[in-house]
């Protein structure tokens, strides 16, 4: 915290700098989060997250795709998502887990949630 408030006094746009890269870091942030969730079933532990299987984002990103097994399985290490996947596909596809093919980041060039999802999210939602 020192070092940004004395590269603060000695340059105020140091200042703007930071705040515009920690506004849209943090907004980005959000925005992942937002759709490793969005579509989810809260009712059913192994559909609490939304998954997305793409192998770059996967790979470069440590599995992050892998986001309904890591809710079902959070003690699970990274490196065995994959084969957790493989383990409980048929359960999944039963509870209904949703899937994206793009990374979470980009959830919001997803197709919308079928009309069934969108009910379900409805009825799950708090009246007031």
């Amino acid at each position: 915290m020192t070092t940004f408030v004395i590269l603060g006094i000695l340059n105020w746009r140091y200042i703007c700098f930071l705040l515009l890269f920690w506004y849209f870091g943090h907004s980005l942030s959000y925005l992942n989060g937002y759709y490793r969730h969005y579509g989810g079933n809260p009712d059913e532990p192994i559909a609490w997250g939304v998954s997305t299987y793409c192998k770059l984002y996967n790979w470069t990103w440590f599995y992050n795709g892998y986001h309904a097994e890591h809710h079902f399985r959070p003690k699970g290490h990274w490196t065995q998502m994959q084969t957790l996947r493989d383990q409980i596909i048929e359960q999944q596809r039963a509870a209904g887990v949703r899937v994206i093919k793009v990374p979470h980041a980009l959830g919001f060039l997803e197709p919308d949630l079928a009309a069934s999802e969108r009910a379900r999210e409805l009825q799950s939602k708090p009246v007031g």
